[in-house]
């Protein structure tokens, strides 16, 4: 086998980064001219307005737009919307996008018409999954399997329900694993980790002394806070009501204790 056949393939393990100057400058200095990448997949993010009166800030869509570039995706287009029916349908069926995101409008009130707008502009697939937070979240497609994800107005289930089916879409589309884009350990528990029975949960931690976590107060109680104030987090699948003290768990990490 030449040099250059054996360098080429050494270069096989930059498969899942994205290309910057230095892996150009190695791939010439091997003699690759030609190779396959994947485009980074585009994502319309579509924000529906709360329907009460005065001003809105909106904090999902910078923070959802956030995760997106993070995970390879681009943002093709970000707009806020009436939460009506028919605004929802149009703005999905416009084209474009690899990938649509619509944030608000996923409950079972009578002005949430988030679902019924994807309903009618492709297929709704699932609406409504066992996870805490994000209960509302929904899953369809529209065109030519264009996968399009309904995430929840409140900003901790609007994020809980991008990290564990939005992004996971957009990572695979872009190349990229589908896992959770955070370092995990096994740690100690130092307390008692209480989840709901019959619900995904993830449950924010803090680290503690001597390579230990204990639990934060729930997304459920202070909302989005939970994660700011956390290091990481444990997810306790459905099944279980949680972890005693002193169980090994498995914690994400978003960054080193």
């Amino acid at each position: 086998m030449s040099n250059s056949k054996a360098r080429s393939r050494q270069l096989v393990r930059f498969w899942q980064l994205p290309l910057a100057a230095r892996h150009i400058g190695l791939l010439t200095n091997a003699g690759v001219s030609d190779i396959k990448v994947v485009r980074r997949p585009r994502v319309r993010l579509l924000v529906a307005k709360p329907t009460r009166e005065g001003a809105w800030d909106d904090s999902n869509g910078p923070m959802i737009g956030a995760a997106v570039e993070r995970d390879g995706g681009i943002i093709e287009e970000c707009v806020a919307l009436e939460r009506n029916q028919m605004a929802i349908r149009a703005a999905l069926l416009e084209p474009g996008a690899d990938v649509a995101l619509v944030i608000g409008g996923t409950g079972p009130g009578s002005d949430d018409q988030s679902a019924v707008a994807l309903g009618k502009a492709g297929e709704l697939a699932i609406h409504g999954v066992a996870l805490l937070p994000g209960e509302t979240t929904g899953l369809g497609r529209i065109g030519r399997n264009i996968p399009v994800v309904l995430l929840p107005g409140p900003p901790a289930a609007c994020l809980w329900g991008y990290e564990l089916f939005a992004g996971r879409t957009i990572r695979r589309l872009g190349g990229r694993g589908p896992d959770l884009p955070y370092r995990s350990r096994e740690i100690i528990t130092a307390r008692k980790i209480v989840s709901s029975l019959g619900m995904t949960e993830i449950c924010p931690v803090r680290c503690g002394s001597g390579d230990t976590v204990e639990p934060l107060p729930s997304f459920t109680e202070i909302g989005l806070m939970a994660a700011v104030s956390a290091d990481g987090f444990v997810i306790v699948p459905q099944g279980s009501e949680g972890y005693p003290q002193g169980a090994q768990v498995t914690v994400y990490l978003y960054e080193e204790c």
